[in-house]
């Protein structure tokens, strides 16, 4: 087994390739890397790179803004009553009783946006039913 090895290690010292099978390997090497680099390491091109921030961002800010539009509907001197209606409605209506009531209507803008009303009516969704009429704002500190 030694002997095998010793010979290879031997071929390795001694060989020295031309110039043009040295070329191929360093392009070889390049498009490995390219290729494990992009397919598998998570390496993306400027402009993907910066799609995804974009995209980002907007989430970011729909989060934010839903998370607006749940607290001024929970500040609603009548958010008991109006959290059980908005239950019993249909799931693909809520987010139009959400727009419709403006909690989905930032400060800076005219129109309400119809994907913070969805995510808000989502979030409202899983809060549970309000017993009495009476209902803590969601970032009010707990007691």
């Amino acid at each position: 087994m030694s002997s095998i090895v010793d010979d290879l290690r031997r071929g390795w010292d001694s060989y020295q390739p031309a110039k043009a099978h040295a070329f191929w390997i360093g392009v070889g090497c390049i498009l490995a890397t390219l290729v494990v680099g992009f397919g598998f390491g998570g390496w993306v091109s400027g402009a993907t790179a910066r799609k995804m921030v974009s995209d980002a961002a907007g989430e970011a800010r729909h989060q934010l803004a839903a998370a607006v539009c749940v607290e001024d509907f929970m500040r609603a001197a009548n958010a008991g009553p109006l959290l059980q209606k908005l239950k019993e409605v249909h799931w693909y209506e809520r987010s139009e009783k959400i727009a419709a009531g403006g909690w989905a209507t930032m400060p800076d803008r005219k129109e309400p946006n119809t994907v913070v009303a969805g995510m808000c009516a989502e979030r409202l969704d899983e809060l549970p039913a309000a017993a009495s009429a009476k209902v803590t704002p969601v970032s009010a500190p707990a007691k």
